[in-house]
């Protein structure tokens, strides 16, 4: 049976285990539906290969969300009218090899390396694929969180160069804020609550340090090289997978807190500080 270890960091020290969940904080993952949010197809079985099929092995139903339509990422001229479709058969074979069946993995499918013409929300003109009226990312995030429902949702970090994944990051979390709120009920019913939050590293580094090291043996490690090894019109990507087996088994994940501004953050520090006669500080 395959294994994993979990190092989770916290305020009082790391704490090392073989159980996701308790590296998590839970007794059980099998109630929980995890969203994984991907600015290109192939980002997540490279930054989260590993932890989507610890997540799956303890029970844990695991979604794909994918933002483009990789129209972009032909390597070969005679690809390029086909590319779409190439790559949408190559991801739903490497999230097959995964463990996430073809039903888990959902489309937006805005252009990909054009997402900066559909950041935020407006009505949609005619022959615009919409949904209920309206495109853009925050439209189409706020209404997937709200069909999929997800416990905890995950994207790509928004430090990498490439501006699909800032601006994914970026929508994602505002979108978060939305789905949970009562704005725009025609995309369905608010979320309960608001899921948690965590970054993944795929290109480039995270801003702060990951709390979540993920370590897995040599059969789900290769399990994930097979996955990415499906993308054969990707042909960049071979160096890559040579470049992860050099590396070793090892992903990283960084929770985020999302927190709303509240004067009671700030009235503590300020206060630390005396002031003298005359106004300044000492």
């Amino acid at each position: 049976m395959a294994q994993f270890q979990f190092t989770r960091l916290t305020e009082h020290g790391a704490q090392r285990t073989s159980c996701l969940a308790q590296a998590m904080g839970n007794k059980s993952l099998a109630n929980q539906t995890w969203l994984f949010v991907s600015p290109h197809d192939d980002d997540l079985c490279i930054g989260a290969g590993l932890f989507m099929q610890a997540a799956i092995r303890e029970g844990a139903t695991v979604h794909a969300l994918i933002v483009t339509d990789g129209c972009m990422g032909y390597c070969r001229i005679e690809d390029r009218d086909q590319i779409i479709q190439i790559r949408r058969e190559e991801t739903y074979q490497s999230f097959a090899v995964l463990g996430i069946p073809e039903s888990q993995v959902h489309y937006i499918g805005y252009p990909d390396g054009g997402l900066v013409p559909y950041i935020g929300r407006r009505r949609a003109q005619s022959g615009e694929d919409d949904i209920a009226g309206y495109i853009g990312l925050q439209n189409a995030l706020t209404y997937h969180l709200r069909q999929i429902r997800p416990t905890r949702v995950y994207v790509p970090t928004h430090t990498d160069l490439h501006p699909d994944h800032r601006i994914t990051h970026s929508e994602l979390m505002i979108s978060v804020f939305h789905a949970a709120g009562a704005i725009w009920p025609e995309l369905g019913k608010p979320l309960d609550e608001t899921p948690s939050v965590g970054e993944l590293a795929v290109y480039c580094d995270f801003v702060d340090l990951p709390n979540l090291e993920i370590i897995g043996d040599a059969e789900v490690f290769q399990t994930k090289l097979d996955s990415i090894a499906v993308y054969k019109s990707q042909i960049q990507i071979e160096r890559l997978v040579d470049s992860l087996r050099r590396a070793g088994p090892y992903e990283y994940v960084r929770e985020s807190e999302f927190r709303l501004f509240t004067p009671d953050t700030y009235k503590p520090f300020f206060a630390t500080y005396t002031v003298a006669e005359g106004g300044k500080s000492s």
